[in-house]
């Protein structure tokens, strides 16, 4: 027996004591052992959930594309589908329509979607031709041919969709200076000077637009100017311009598909007046005041969805149709 401090252990307590704190350690390593064996499979669990859900979005994300590119396709077959002699108008449902001039049948109702496997489309077709194109036209024997658009014209169509005067000047001279090749300014436009003076500088085009959302860029252009705003207690709300405007030569203005107000600006109030009263009760299948009723530039939207209706896809495509062809001018599969 020993003595320690006045107190008496025998052998078997003290082998008792020692085996006591080899278990305590041994239960602690065990205990800290599963602590980290559990973070490491909690950790595996969350890493293998992530990887499934990145799987999983990529493939719906696939199908949404293709379901989108099903909808283009479906699209395109319609607007072949047209005759030569067809009369494109803007139906009572405010959808882009085809009409045979000879076709006395009731109107059907346009579906313009679809389902494909477990997810479905829908797209919209837009006419370019019942626009103003923003580029400059060719000059024939020294006049300008049919449809060019003037300082003027552009001018009014802006003071028409509801911009202030004062901006319609800078936006519109802005709007020249950038497509045309010399570096003269108009009076109240802006050349490569101005551009690279910006806190974020660029070079003026002196070229062609190439989209219509290259308006952002000219001097004046407002993201509620070009695409449309509500107004907020005294201001004015505006639908936009990018709805009046285009950039493809698409000749003559359709007279059955053109707004109100593309129609004021390039023929009158009294022209444009007499077409919008006129076609209120029906298509009109003869071309007037230096127009057309046919069309050859569309624009498609397209948006597929999948199953789940989270995931979406959108493809915008510009097609030039001629005879039984089309030919796609434009391409953009990454519409937000």
């Amino acid at each position: 027996m020993k003595v320690k401090n006045d107190k008496i252990y025998s052998p078997d307590s003290l082998s008792r004591t020692g085996c006591d704190n080899q278990g305590a350690v041994a239960l602690i390593m065990v205990v800290w052992v599963t602590v980290v064996l559990m973070a490491i499979v909690g950790e595996f669990t969350y890493s293998m959930r992530t990887e499934m859900n990145i799987v999983r979005n990529f493939k719906e994300e696939e199908q949404a594309y293709f379901l989108a590119m099903a909808g283009i396709e479906q699209a395109k077959l319609e607007i072949l589908s047209a005759k030569e002699s067809d009369v494109i108008f803007i139906n009572e449902e405010g959808e882009l329509a085809f009409k045979d001039n000879t076709e006395e049948d009731e109107e059907e109702s346009i579906q313009r979607k679809g389902e494909l496997g477990s997810g479905n489309f829908q797209y919209t077709i837009t006419d370019e031709d019942s626009k103003l194109n923003i580029n400059s036209h060719s000059i024939k024997d020294g006049k300008q041919i049919a449809n060019t658009v003037s300082i003027e014209v552009l001018k009014e169509l802006f003071k028409s969709a509801g911009i202030d005067s004062t901006e319609v000047d800078t936006i519109v001279d802005s709007l020249v200076d950038w497509r045309d090749e010399n570096e003269e300014h108009h009076l109240n436009g802006a050349e490569e000077d101005y551009y690279q003076s910006l806190s974020e500088p660029y070079s003026c085009k002196d070229g062609p637009f190439d989209t219509i959302e290259e308006l952002m860029l000219v001097k004046g252009m407002t993201r509620g100017i070009l695409y449309g705003s509500k107004g907020e207690e005294d201001e004015e709300s505006n639908e936009g311009v990018i709805k009046h405007l285009t950039v493809y030569d698409t000749g003559k203005i359709n007279i059955n598909t053109a707004s109100p107000i593309v129609l004021e600006a390039v023929l009158g109030l009294e022209d444009a007046g007499n077409i919008i009263m006129e076609r209120e009760t029906e298509p009109i299948k003869r071309p007037l005041a230096n127009g057309k009723v046919s069309s050859s530039y569309f624009t498609i939207v397209s948006k597929g969805t999948s199953a789940d209706g989270i995931i979406s896809r959108t493809i915008k495509t510009v097609v030039h149709k001629t005879k039984k062809e089309l030919e796609s001018v434009y391409w953009n599969d990454n519409v937000i």
